[in-house]
């Protein structure tokens, strides 16, 4: 995406060269990393036809819990009110006190979202000071190598695409969270038929890409899918890769007073390695 440009001092300098026309020239905008092209209406259709609580309970999920919860048993846990913010919440209205909770907990439900950074400000103004936020969702690097094989190399038409940790992680920083620490994680499922490995990515939710092909896929389309998960093939096992992002961060106290020798006025992000554990 571009807009135009006008510049002024540059089309001046051409008219005193004798050009009448003014200089226009495209400048490129930034697109907010934190907005998906995914159209809500359709995620919503995809998940009420699977039942968000099968997509809740699906293998990938439930493996980035765990390791979710892994992460929480190595942080001081928050006493009060905890919110579990998760898939089968979404589209619910949700009616929380601002400030009121110690504990916001969400598996997966940024990953089906158009508008990450909306649902990071709610969650943020929602924790009580010193509250606990704890996510994970998907990362740009999940079913990536699906996207290569069908050709979709932009994640523009067959296979959604998710924001960079970094992105998050600053998002987070920018709401006034304070000691932010995100990490990925990296997880392999194995399938030994394509339909197996289909079905698995189907119950997910679907294709909700608003540049997603006009119309119903037939059999063609599907044995195109199904061909180029073969080429994942690997020792005789097709290989879907999964990337996990985790991320946990603190609603800053602003009644408690700042040490002289605290770097707390702005702390950096902790990019944590993989299998990170918090002291």
């Amino acid at each position: 995406m571009a807009r135009v440009v006008r510049d002024a001092k540059a089309a001046a300098g051409l008219k005193n060269k004798g050009f009448q026309t003014p200089l226009d020239y495209t400048e490129p905008v930034q697109k907010d990393p934190l907005i998906r092209p995914v159209d809500p209406r359709s995620v919503r259709l995809q998940l009420q036809r699977r039942s968000t609580a099968e997509v809740q309970r699906h293998p990938f999920w439930q493996q980035a819990q765990a390791r979710l919860s892994d992460r929480f048993s190595y942080i001081r846990p928050p006493s009060g009110a905890r919110f579990d913010h998760g898939i089968e919440m979404l589209g619910q209205p949700v009616n929380l006190e601002q400030g009121s909770q110690q504990l916001i907990w969400s598996v997966g439900l940024l990953a089906y979202l158009s508008d990450l950074r909306a649902t990071l400000g709610f969650w943020s103004s929602r924790l009580a000071p010193s509250g606990l936020l704890m996510f994970v969702t998907f990362g740009p690097d999940t079913l990536r190598g699906l996207a290569m094989a069908l050709g979709d190399t932009a994640q523009s038409q067959h296979v959604p695409s998710h924001p960079d940790m970094h992105d998050i992680g600053d998002a987070l920083v920018s709401l006034g969270m304070s000691d932010p620490v995100m990490d990925a994680e990296w997880l392999e499922f194995t399938y030994s038929t394509a339909e197996s490995a289909l079905a698995d990515i189907r119950a997910l939710g679907g294709n909700p890409l608003t540049g997603r092909p006009a119309g119903l896929s037939g059999r063609a389309w599907r044995g195109g899918v199904l061909q180029a998960l073969e080429a994942l093939r690997h020792a005789g096992l097709i290989r879907l890769s999964v990337e996990c992002i985790f991320g946990h961060a603190w609603a800053r106290d602003l009644q408690s007073p700042r040490k002289l020798d605290d770097p707390g006025q702005e702390r950096p992000i902790v990019w944590a390695p993989k299998n990170h554990r918090d002291p």
